[in-house]
This record gives structure tokens, C-alpha cells and sequence, in this order.
């Protein structure tokens, strides 16, 4: 076990840290001097935490340090009811290092740094959003998980025709023509082919039915959220869900101090490593929520397919930058974090949205009379 050599501590509260995993939570405690008080663990549940909390801390006004992951949601509402915002820190994994790469890495030693790193005021705090948020949050993203089951689906049935020599007639799969297809061809198979093309089908159906009952719960969350109607309405490319996705992920913008501080943390932005006066610039970050990428980058994949309007100039910007780098995936992303910073001045400087400033004017061909 470390010990803390600082006799002077720069917060005067007792810390706790709390290592949290499915089944147990780990704790150690941090005097107001930086003693160590001891530690212990207790299972991951409600009530064994209420009971921690009211044997080991009780009326004592200590400071709560703990990691962000899936299982801490929970947790904080609960310390955060009791001892309120200010009294709880939730750590961001990735910026522990001395965690990750310590050569005595256990539970208790985690706590530990949990506990000491609060008490030296120096804890890379993650922002937990409202409840309210974390709700969209919630529905955003389990739509987007049964859209990968349903492409995984389709994609899966497409290989069974292919198999067989047979195509849909149509791109899009719930098109007429397709279910006539398949229809003729569930009146043609028989044995296992025929049975797996029944279970796909309603499997599809089913997951197409699902979507329909998360688009209607966004819908009603969404009433409580008007920066979304805002996007809708401001910026190309976006609808419903990319709009609720993009305000859920981003949890009030404007908490943000620059346009370039919301691209950063769309994680779109390069990676930059300085030394010896060299400059080597690498791939994007990836830092902060993989939703919010990809709905910025669902986003310009919808402005690219525009015939008209600002859609249409941010896709030929799209196709131009893409021609330059030699790389479509590098061209996404280097317009999706235009986007990003576009969206940031819409809502802290009330800038409208104007297509010319980042991404510059082109217009459509006219079509022969």
C-alpha cells in the first residue's frame, strides 16, 4: 500500500475512494491530515452501499472520488443525493494513467489513488449530465444499437440470397418490389433455406417495429430539449435522431469555452505530439462519445447525398477535400468536426448556420430545359 508524504493537504476533508466493479466496490479512506484510515469492500449493491455510507461516513462532510464507467450511474445519484455535487468526483479513466500503468496495480491501490488524487485537487473530472439528459442519452443510443442489430440482420439475409444466386431488386430492403421478391421466393424454397428466410424476415420485422417505439419515445423526450428542434432547423444533414443524438452526447453545449474546445471533444480533432522541435501530427483523437462522431459524420454522409441547398455545398466540399487527401474517411471527419464547431457558435455566440464561412458557396447544376 502507497503512503502519502505530503503533511499539509491542499483540501482539508477526509477522501474516499471507490473502486468500482460489477460485483464489489473497493474503498480506501484518506484522513483530513492524508493518513491512510483503512479500507474494505462491500458488493455493488444498493443496499450494502447505503450501508457503507452510513456506517463509514455518517454525518462527516468527506469528499467522494470514483471512475466513470457503466456501472457508476447509479452510484453517483445516490452519493450525490445525499451528499450533493460538490462532494463527488467522477474520474476520467482515460486521464488516470497512474492507475493504468502502475506496476502494483490492484483493487485497494486503485481506491487509494482515487482517494489521494481528490485530496490534491488535482482529480480530471468527467461532466455527468442531468438526468434528463442521460435519458435521451439512454434512448439515442439503444436505437442506434437495434439499427446495427437490423443491418446485421439484412446483411446476413442478402449473404443467404447470394448463396442461392438471387439479389433483391432494391437497394433500400422494405421497398414493394423486394417483398414481392421474397415472397416468391419463400413460395419457392423449401426445407431449412425456406425456414431461415421465415425467422429473418420476422427477425427484421420485429427489430423495424422496435425503432418505430424508440423514434416515439425520442419524440416525446425531445419536447423537454429545444436546442434540438434547433438543429433540425439550422444545420444540414441533421433529423430527429442525429439531432437528439448530437444534443444527448453533447449535454448543454455551451458549457463549452470555444469552438475549437467542442471539436476536441468530438475527438475528431488530430492528434499532436511536439518534441526535440519536431511536430508529428497523428490520427484524430477519438476522444469523448463515439455516438456523437458518429452522428456528425452520419450527418455529412446525408449532406453528401444533397442535390440543393447548404447540404448540397458541404458535399462538393466533401468530394473536393476527399480528391486532395485521397481518403473518404479522412474527408468525413475533417468536415464533421466543421460541423461540430458550426454548431458550437449556433448556440454560444447565436450565430446561424452559414454553409459559405466554413465550407464555402457552391451551387447545383441546372438541369437542361
Amino acid at each position: 500500500m502507497k503512503t502519502l508524504v505530503r503533511t499539509q493537504p491542499k483540501v482539508n476533508a477526509e477522501f474516499i475512494g471507490l473502486d468500482v466493479h460489477r460485483d464489489t466496490i473497493v474503498f480506501e479512506r484518506l484522513t483530513r491530515s492524508g493518513a491512510n484510515a483503512g479500507g474494505g469492500v462491500f458488493a455493488t449493491r444498493r443496499a450494502d452501499l447505503a450501508k457503507f455510507l452510513d456506517s463509514t461516513i455518517g454525518r462527516k462532510r468527506s469528499h467522494l472520488v470514483l471512475e466513470a464507467s457503466g456501472s457508476t450511474e447509479w452510484i453517483y445519484d445516490e452519493l450525490v443525493s445525499r451528499y450533493g455535487v460538490q462532494r463527488v468526483h467522477v474520474a476520467q479513466p482515460k486521464k488516470m494513467r497512474m492507475i493504468s500503468r502502475s506496476t502494483q496495480k490492484n483493487d485497494a491501490n486503485d481506491a487509494w489513488w482515487l482517494a489521494y488524487m481528490g485530496q490534491e485537487g488535482r482529480v480530471p473530472e468527467a461532466v455527468m449530465p442531468s438526468a434528463a439528459y442521460r435519458e435521451l442519452r439512454f434512448a439515442t443510443r439503444h436505437r442506434a444499437a437495434t439499427v446495427q442489430v437490423r443491418t446485421s440482420a439484412v446483411t446476413a439475409l442478402r449473404a443467404d440470397l447470394s448463396a442461392q444466386g438471387e439479389r433483391l431488386p432494391n437497394v433500400a430492403f422494405g421497398t414493394p418490389a423486394n417483398e414481392a421478391a421474397l415472397n416468391e421466393l419463400a413460395a419457392r424454397w423449401q426445407g431449412s433455406r425456406r425456414l431461415a428466410l421465415s425467422q429473418a424476415r420476422a427477425r427484421i420485422a420485429s427489430l423495424d417495429a422496435d425503432i418505430v417505439a424508440w423514434d416515439a419515445q425520442i419524440e416525446v423526450l425531445a419536447q423537454e430539449f429545444p436546442e434540438i428542434e434547433v438543429l433540425r432547423r439550422e444545420i444540414p444533414g441533421v433529423g430527429p435522431v442525429l439531432s437528439a443524438t448530437i444534443a444527448a452526447e453533447a449535454a448543454d453545449i455551451r458549457r463549452f469555452t470555444s469552438a475549437k474546445a467542442f471539436g476536441r471533444y468530438t475527438g475528431m480533432t488530430p492528434s499532436d505530439r511536439s518534441t526535440g522541435g519536431k511536430t508529428l501530427h497523428g490520427s484524430m483523437t477519438r476522444e469523448g462519445s463515439p455516438h456523437l462522431r458518429w452522428a456528425l459524420i452520419q450527418a455529412v454522409v446525408h449532406c453528401a447525398r444533397s442535390r440543393q441547398g447548404p447540404g448540397f455545398s458541404i458535399g462538393e466540399w466533401l468530394r473536393a477535400k476527399q480528391r486532395r487527401m485521397g481518403n473518404k474517411a479522412k474527408a468525413r471527419v475533417a468536415a464533421g468536426r466543421k460541423l461540430a464547431e458550426a454548431i458550437w457558435r449556433l448556440f454560444q455566440l447565436g450565430e446561424a448556420f452559414d454553409v459559405k464561412k466554413p465550407f464555402g458557396s457552391h451551387e447545383p447544376p441546372v438541369s437542361a430545359a
